[in-house]
């Protein structure tokens, strides 16, 4: 036991409380207090103190570093989820057309349609705006100062006989019904009087065949049938045979075959003989006096001799006066396969037929240069992402004056009306434009000029260009013309759409329709190239955009429709001739915006990098068959240049297999604990694959200027000889023709080819090659 002493000397503030009157005596006293036994454990030394912390410590470092071991095995082992935690987004769903093809219905691209058949050329743009205005969409416009080409309402261009005996006949009057009189825009005034040459369709080769024959060329009216080449492109040939003047008309062949239109107009869609067809014979789009430039107030206006424009006087005629001029020669029997659907003798000419007692043919043209304000139309949706931008577009008005079909502008209307009830007022994922451009028929003027004036927002902005012009050239197949930037995005919008069905009892989507209705038997659908012929080209061939072209043929992918841009291509003739139930308007109107949707509202659009270097390869090879005689034999070794431009090709292909499944691989979301969101390395990832598709083929740009062809893309684009037909390499083909043509050295081949392979080189360093999902190529 234990004990203590206390001693008390006062008494303390508790027992105050408890008894005052003990304290207040102010006696002292002693106190004993009695403890129980305590016992004393043992103390752990200094140094075993310490010994016993660094093992806790030791302990916490092993399992902290056996749990990252264990997470670094976990991610490692699982393919899909690299070690910063990343899981895959929610597969892709490109399926965003249902609430657009509910309001699209053919009644309404009728009802449009209808609308603007009664509205005249001059009038349309005011109509377009007000229209866009209604659905609720913010409208804007470009405007520009151009110069047209026009018939002189007093002075018609003429066709005319001179007899032996003093008289003179008329051989195209103009009827009274015609809104305008008809004519070749772009050729120059001028008279001319010659001998007539039958030049079937005026290509190199059979002008060349004609001076076989020993026919003279200079100073003779070539009469040339429209089809197999650009108008423009006849007339430029016929110039450099030697002709003083050109007419062209439509064959019945052409134009009214059995795969041609069948019966013709009023019954079928066939041209009638005294068809006539409106045509520009403009080759490189734009205003000509102001190539490479916007067509603005006091900008620098080429003078005639240094614009692509024929120098010789042309004229449209029907098929009923080319057979009264054939008629009126003798020459040489065509060769086989040159006579046409004429009741006539078709014959070279070269002189006059005895017994026609002709003094001579006058061709006469009044046309006049106009300078005039056009205006383009935009409408725009509101969007999330302002900076990448879908443009769906046609051209309104027409050569003829106030008549057309209002087919392509109808449907334009059509879908942003659609577009409009079922995405405002809160917009799409990314911007859409719809625009209507002026001038289209006389040489994508509008459009051109936009792109001139815009080019900065054309190359920066314009995720993809899709066109609605001619979208109904016949019935019972699909043409289709796409960048292969675009090709996979089609097709999976193909897979939303109904085939138009017919008598047909079972219903099939369009990628299967337009597959099945393929004539070569293709796996799968076929995409043709762009050339021209429609507003896509200032996009594609100049700027580098992925463009696509949309059209329903006919069977065998014939254009039966014949009657257009003649006097009978109208409302009536499109819905009670070529179109009926309005089903293949329908379809090709619903693709189109299945394929905006795809694009504008998919986080990841669809894209086959791949189709691009496949694509280039076929072409190179299509060009050595083509060519490597003629570089064999020019007396220069070729032989370096064409081996580089294959292996980089090659290269090409492989890098872009490689990144196919790259892009294939969805983004992936960051995950943090403990929440599941989007992170800035899932939008970052989003933000490669955009980027590749809008920017695939514009690394393939040439230099561009005066000087050099309109079109920049190197690889694809349209035919300098013949601008509505594709080609692959147009501008070393270009150089080779020349050169085979002694206008330029050999040496320019040389460098058309330098800057194929140097686009190909620069463009194998811009996209690095089987790049890591974390450190693709970004701008």
């Amino acid at each position: 036991m234990e004990s203590y002493t206390r001693w008390r000397s006062g008494g303390s503030d508790d027992e105050d409380d408890e008894g005052g009157d003990r304290g207040a005596e102010g006696t002292s006293s002693a106190v004993t207090i009695i403890t129980k036994q305590r016992t004393h454990p043992s103390r752990l030394t200094r140094p075993a103190q310490t010994r016993v912390a660094a093992v806790m410590v030791l302990m916490c470092l092993v399992s902290a570093g056996l749990g990252m071991w264990m997470g670094w095995v976990w991610a490692v082992s699982c393919p899909h989820y690299p070690i910063n935690m990343i899981v895959p987004a929610p597969r892709s769903d490109y399926n965003h057309s249902h609430p657009l093809l509910s309001h699209l219905r053919p009644s309404l691209i009728k009802d449009y349609m209808r609308k603007l058949s009664g509205v005249g050329s001059d009038l349309l743009a005011t109509m377009v705006e007000g229209e866009w205005r209604e659905q609720g969409l913010e409208t804007s416009t470009t405007t520009f100062t151009v110069d047209l080409s026009r018939p002189d309402p007093q002075r018609p261009n003429t066709i005319e006989i001179a007899y032996t005996n003093g008289t003179t006949k008329l051989l195209n009057p103009i009827p009274e019904e015609l809104h305008s009189s008809p004519f070749s825009a772009f050729s120059p005034a001028g008279v001319a009087s010659g001998q007539l040459v039958y030049g079937h369709y005026g290509l190199r080769e059979d002008l060349s065949i004609i001076q076989s024959r020993k026919i003279l060329l200079k100073g003779s009216i070539f009469l040339l049938r429209l089809g197999k080449l650009n108008a423009g492109a006849k007339v430029r040939n016929a110039v450099q045979a030697g002709a003083s003047a050109v007419l062209l008309y439509p064959d019945p062949e052409d134009k009214r075959g059995d795969r041609r239109g069948g019966e013709p107009y009023p019954n079928g869609t066939g041209l009638p003989d005294d068809g006539v067809l409106w045509e520009s014979l403009s080759t490189t789009p734009g205003d000509p006096s102001t190539p490479f430039l916007p067509s603005l107030p006091h900008v620098y206006r080429a003078g005639k001799a240094a614009q692509s424009l024929p120098s010789i006087p042309a004229q449209t005629i029907s098929a009923d006066t080319a057979r009264e001029l054939l008629a009126l020669v003798t020459g040489p029997d065509v060769p086989v396969g040159w006579a046409g659907g004429l009741a006539a003798n078709y014959t070279l000419g070269g002189s006059w037929a005895p017994g026609a007692e002709v003094a001579n043919l006058t061709v006469t043209v009044n046309n006049v240069m106009e300078r005039r304000e056009v205006k383009n139309i935009h409408a725009t949706m509101p969007a999330s992402d302002e900076a990448r931008v879908v443009m769906v577009g046609c051209h309104y008005g027409s050569l003829q004056g106030g008549q057309h079909s209002g087919a392509g502008l109808g449907a334009l209307l059509a879908l942003s009306d659609a577009l409009a009830k079922s995405y405002l007022p809160r917009g799409t994922q990314r911007k859409v434009v719809f625009s209507a451009w002026a001038a289209g028929e006389d040489g994508w003027v509008g459009s051109t000029e936009f792109t001139q004036l815009h080019p900065w927002w054309v190359e920066s902005s314009l995720f993809a260009y899709l066109g609605v012009d001619a979208l109904l050239q016949g019935t019972g197949a699909m043409r289709v013309s796409a960048s292969p930037a675009l090709r996979e995005a089609i097709r999976e919008a193909a897979s939303q759409v109904w085939w138009p069905a017919g008598n047909k009892k079972r219903k099939i989507d369009a990628r299967d329709g337009w597959r099945l209705s393929d004539p070569f038997g293709n796996n799968d659908v076929y995409f043709y190239n762009l050339g021209s012929g429609s507003d896509f080209v200032s996009f594609t061939a100049q700027r580098g955009v992925p463009s696509a072209h949309f059209a329903a043929v006919g069977s065998n992918w014939k254009r039966t429709y014949s009657l257009r841009h003649s006097q009978y291509d109208d409302f009536d003739a499109y819905t009670r001739l070529l179109d009926p139930t309005m089903e293949w308007t329908h379809m090709i109107t619903s693709l189109v915006g299945a394929t905006l949707l795809v694009l504008s509202e998919s986080e990841v659009p669809p894209l086959v990098l791949s189709e691009l270097s496949g694509d280039l390869y076929n072409g190179w090879q299509e060009f050595l068959r083509g060519h490597s005689a003629s570089l064999a034999n020019s007396g220069h070794n070729f032989t370096g240049i064409l081996d580089a431009i294959e292996k980089e090709i090659l290269k090409l292909e492989d890098m872009l297999t490689v990144l196919d499944g790259w892009y294939k691989t969805r983004p992936f979301y960051v995950r943090p604990y403990p929440q599941h969101y989007p992170g800035e390395d899932h939008r970052r990832q989003v933000e490669q694959r955009l980027w590749w598709l809008a920017n695939l083929e514009r690394g393939l740009l040439g230099p561009r200027g005066v000087g050099r062809s309109f079109t920049t893309h190197l690889m694809l684009g349209p035919d300098p000889e013949d601008p509505d037909t594709p080609l692959h390499f147009p501008h070393a083909v270009t150089a080779i023709t020349h050169a085979l043509q002694q206008k330029t050295p050999w040496e320019s081949v040389h460098q058309e080819l330098s800057y194929v392979l140097a686009a190909l080189a620069s463009y194998r360093q811009l996209f690095p090659g089987d790049p890591p999902v974390e450190t693709a190529y970004t701008t």
